[in-house]
Parts: structure tokens; sequence; C-alpha cells
């Protein structure tokens, strides 16, 4: 047997205290009484009154408040043995927060719209792990591997240009930080990465051919245009003003399709234009049903049968049994 909550088992320690209460009051009583009256009055003024039922019924209340801290600890025997074993693929999210990603070619911006893009696919998941990892210059695990959704909602509701403190853009130092985001390395993996495609290092395609010949598979979305927009921040007095170029030129950020596509060739895996339809999220999940999901974290589930009702029951009866206990005598009837 054990308990559910064996903390509520100290509040047995109140009946004794109540035990010698009960023997007290009797002492009480009949030391308040020889204030008035002699003791052999002490028959006469309680002749209708019965000792022996009073001190039962007292007594008998007892039984049914050990049951109910025995019922309240929740005793437990029996149990129920279940094994759930969880299914789904790691997929580790890079997410371009560099600068160029304020381009406002895709409303609101090119950030904003793929965080929109991100939320609905994680509403899409069923049972996949997965982490997310902002990258410009440098790239970090923000958050590491995990199938709880709503945390990663959470951080990346946080994600901005700010994030990553080095400015730039380097793919391949993402992919690279992507790859150590999975724990186990006998999994089915899956990188998405998510950019305009402005690779300052320019060395994203050639680790993208190393990291797919790891049987790792490598996504890309482009988010942007050909065309591009300039890029609109705020400077240190508030003020907001365009990214220009060493020669004071406004600087004109673009989707670069040619290096996604690349990157995503290499890796085994599809290229993706975000659009307003999110038609490319249904592709990546087609796409990855198709890949064998493996079995992960089965768990041995042991559920403890409660045993309380029994002494739930019990006390209330003795409760019931206690009422129906008169302690005043009968008066014997005179003719």
């Amino acid at each position: 047997m054990r308990w559910a909550n064996p903390n509520a088992l100290y509040a047995l320690l109140v009946i004794p205290v109540l035990v010698v209460i009960l023997i007290l009051s009797s002492y009480i009583t009949k030391k308040k009484f020889r204030l008035f009256a002699e003791d052999k009055f002490y028959g006469f003024f309680l002749q209708n009154f019965s000792s022996f039922h009073w001190h039962l019924k007292n007594y008998i209340l007892l039984i049914p408040l050990v049951l109910m801290v025995i019922a309240a600890a929740r005793p437990q025997w029996g149990k129920d043995i279940q094994v759930i074993h969880k299914e789904g693929l790691d997929i580790a999210i890079s997410v371009d927060v560099s600068l160029s990603m304020l381009a406002t070619d895709i409303r609101p911006n090119r950030l904003q719209r793929t965080k929109d893009q991100i939320s609905y696919f994680l509403d899409q998941l069923q049972g996949d792990r997965l982490a997310l990892l902002p990258f410009a210059r440098t790239s970090f695990i923000k958050l590491p591997m995990t199938d709880d959704y709503q945390a990663a909602k959470m951080f990346l509701n946080i994600m901005d240009t700010n994030s990553v403190p080095v400015p730039g853009t380097d793919v391949g130092e993402a992919l690279l930080t992507a790859e150590t985001a999975f724990p186990d390395p006998d999994r089915n993996k899956i990188i998405i990465l998510i950019s305009d495609g402005d690779d300052l290092e320019e060395r994203g395609v050639e680790i993208a051919k190393e990291i797919g010949q790891k049987g790792i598979k490598i996504y890309t979305l482009g988010i942007g245009t050909p065309d591009g927009s300039p890029i609109k921040i705020k400077n240190e007095d508030g003020v907001e003003e365009y990214i220009r170029d060493g020669e004071g030129n406004i600087v004109i950020s673009q989707l670069d399709v040619d290096v996604l596509g690349r990157i995503a060739q290499h890796g085994n895996g599809q290229f993706f234009m975000v659009t307003p339809q999110q038609s490319e999220i249904y592709e990546i999940l087609r796409d990855i049903e198709e890949i064998e999901r493996e079995r992960y974290d089965a768990q041995e589930f042991i559920h403890y049968r409660d045993r309380y009702r029994p002494f739930a029951i019990a006390a209330l009866i003795i409760i019931l049994i206690e009422m129906m206990l008169l302690y005043r005598k009968k008066n014997n009837q005179q003719n």
C-alpha cells in the first residue's frame, strides 16, 4: 500500500489531544459542579443525563475522524501499467533575424511574416519535437528540442533583430548550429531554414552539402521578393532611417532564390516561397509525413488505484449511527 497524500496523516496527531480533552472535560465538569453543590447531589441534577452515552458519542466521533484523515491521505493499492509511445521527427527551425528581415516587401515585414508562418506550422504538428534557433552572423539554440509547442510559440514571439547581437548573415553558421540541436544521433532529422537568402559569408551551400551527406534533410523557406525593398531602422536618436552602404546609397535587400534553392537541393530537401496562402506549410508537412517516423520516449506510466472511498463511506455510516444515539435518559413513566 502507498499514500498519494501522506502529509495528511499528520492530522492523526490531533486524535490523542482530543482524547485528553474528553478525559479532562469530565473532570472539569465535576469540579465546576462542586462550586455550587455537594457531590451527593451530582446524580440528582443529572438524573436525565446519561454520562455513558455522552462519552460514547464523543469517542465514536473519533473513529470517523480517523477514517476521514486516512481517506484524505488517499491510500492506494493495486496498479495499472500503461506504456505510451510517442512518434515523430526532430525538427530544427533556423530563423533569420538579421536586419534585412525588417524589409517590408512582405507585409508587415519579413520577420513578422516568418513568425506567423512558423506559428501556423506549429499548429499543424502532432508528436514531432522541434528546436528554435535564431541566427544572423552567429547562431544559437534558443529553445532545445521539445514537443511543448506552447513554449515554442512563447520563444518565437520574443524573437527580434536584437536576439543575435552580431550583425550580418551567415547561413552556414546557422546550419552548423542546427546540426547540434539534435540530441539523438539515431533519429530522423530535419532542418527548416527561413531566410531571405542574403548569405554574406557565402558558405551556406557548401555546409548544406556536408550536412546532407549525413542524412539530415534541409528545407528552405524564402521570405521576401526578388525586387526587394529598403530596410528601415531606428537610429540612436530614435528616428527611423534607411540603411545605407559605404557610399551613402540606400541598401535594397532582395530575396536570393538561387542560394536557398541550392541549399535545399544539397540538403536533400525542397525550397519553398513563403506565400500569404501558407501553401508551403502543407507542402512541407506532406513531405515530412513520408519520412519514417520513429518511436521515442516510450514511457511507462503506473496508475495506482485509489482506495479512499471505503474509508469515506465508513466514516459517513458511523456519523449517522452517532446521530441516532441519545445522551438523555428516558423518563420513567409513573402510573
